[in-house]
């Protein structure tokens, strides 16, 4: 017995990590100077949570890494759901033309995802590249009173609001007219303490994925200036209790002498929200709405697909949406959800996406805007907005229930209808206000005919 309880135990395990597996992904190999190049690994489970892992993307020629993205996505499969962990690290060429990318690997868990060697073709960019530029008074802030070397924690909001992303970068600026040679000493040591001491305690993070020290040009008034980024990440301020981040050392070789730089302390001072009934309970930041519709004229029964996506600069994926309660016109399933958040120049980007399915039972014309809308605070005009559904459908054909005649169906449709606000039916139908009217009217004769056989006797 003890023998099959030990197998049965270790077959159990042996199935868990066989569902753990990460299986690869090769992004599309024909991208222009725009776009990036990705490579992803997925884990599938049926748990819908998954502890971090540990993993590690290669290096690739003629190839900068950027960011690594996250994502979640929900499938129904025989009525189960089952939950997808995507992990995307990307990368950004310098140049338009043809890269040869040599066999390499990406480690996940010790489990080695083997990438085959493989062509990469750049074109160039069909119309000139945008430059982002960081807000001047960030930059003002961030060089001044700096004309040497100088260490930084910078951030991109000093007074967010609760809940509304911001981020913070440590990094080294060397500028290139330096004539003083300088090398770093044991990073490896210093950067990872230095790191703990940046994270603020009171806050949600979502961090870029810097694996190794980023390199990039960076121009003030026209003098050039080299930055080593060591960290970097996006946070959303749980309260309104100030954030102080200490002045940072970092210890450099000069000449094979150790010299310091240090930064300068760094205070964040989150706003409290205006009081509404769902302070707390909804995003923060600057959301748009993109939806889509299988179709806008169906009969009765048909199925309409329905695909909803939130997209800002905000923390939209921590919100959980619920599916509309179905009513006597329209039944909602759903068909799964994927949200994910990425890196898009310096700010982190949430997507949530929703995908319904939408079965009409009853004639008229719908709009989804009264089942559907998102509530969020908004950053921009420091009050609460709303996100509406702009998807407006017609149903023909015959009501469902046209040929129902029992009690306990009569007695459910009576039901659906008490739990619908008049402010959800769109376009009711005369010819159910007909039939309502015929049914009361002729329960009014059979009362009087009652009425007029009892005078009689």
């Amino acid at each position: 017995m003890r023998r099959f309880i030990l197998f049965f135990f270790l077959f159990l395990s042996a199935l868990f990590e066989l569902r753990a597996q990460a299986s690869l992904v090769v992004g599309e190999k024909n991208i222009t100077l725009e776009e990036n190049f990705a490579l992803s690994f997925v884990i599938k489970s049926v748990n819908p949570s998954l502890e971090s892992p540990i993993y590690k993307f290669p290096e690739l020629p003629g190839l900068r890494k950027l960011g690594v993205s996250r994502s979640k996505a929900t499938d129904i499969q025989n009525g189960d759901p089952i939950y997808s962990f995507t992990f995307s690290q990307y990368y950004q060429a310098s140049s338009a033309g043809t890269l040869l990318v040599p066999p390499t690997e990406v480690v996940v868990n010790q489990q080695s995802l083997k990438v085959e060697g493989f062509a990469l073709v750049v074109s160039p960019s069909a119309q000139k590249e945008e430059v982002v530029e960081e807000d001047k008074a960030q930059i003002e802030d961030l060089f001044k009173g700096q004309n040497s070397v100088f260490l930084a924690v910078s951030t991109t909001q000093t007074q967010p609001f609760v809940g509304q992303g911001f981020n913070i970068k440590f990094s080294l600026f060397i500028p290139d007219d330096n004539s003083t040679r300088y090398s770093f000493d044991r990073n490896d040591l210093q950067i990872p303490v230095l790191i703990q001491k940046i994270r603020p305690k009171n806050c949600w993070e979502e961090s870029f994925g810097l694996q190794e020290v980023k390199v990039s040009k960076v121009v003030y008034k026209n003098k050039k200036y080299t930055e080593y980024r060591f960290f970097q990440s996006t946070y959303f301020a749980l309260d309104a209790k100030n954030i102080y981040i200490p002045s940072l050392s970092l210890q450099l070789l000069k000449n094979s002498e150790r010299v310091v730089f240090s930064s300068r302390p760094l205070v964040i001072t989150p706003k409290e929200l205006p009081n509404h009934p769902l302070k707390g309970k909804v995003p923060v930041g600057d959301f748009r709405l993109e939806e889509s519709v299988s179709s806008t004229s169906v009969n009765t029964g048909d199925t309409i697909i329905y695909v909803s996506s939130v997209i800002g600069d905000g923390n939209s994926i921590l919100v959980e949406s619920k599916l509309p309660e179905s009513d006597y016109f329209l039944n909602f399933y759903s068909a799964g959800s994927q949200s994910s958040v990425f890196p898009f120049g310096d700010k982190m980007l949430g997507n949530k996406t929703e995908k319904m399915l939408i079965i009409p039972s009853q004639p008229g014309k719908f709009a989804l805007k009264s089942y559907f809308n998102w509530i969020f605070f908004n950053i921009r005009t420091a009050a609460y907005d709303t996100l509406h559904s702009d998807v407006l459908f017609t149903v023909s054909g015959q009501p469902s229930d046209r040929l129902l005649n029992t009690q306990s169906e009569t007695m459910l449709l009576y039901r659906n209808l008490e739990k619908l606000a008049a402010a959800k039916v769109i376009g009711y139908r005369w010819g159910d206000w007909r039939l309502i009217f015929n049914v009361l009217l002729g329960l009014i004769l059979c009362w009087l005919f009652l009425l007029i056989m009892k005078a009689k006797k």
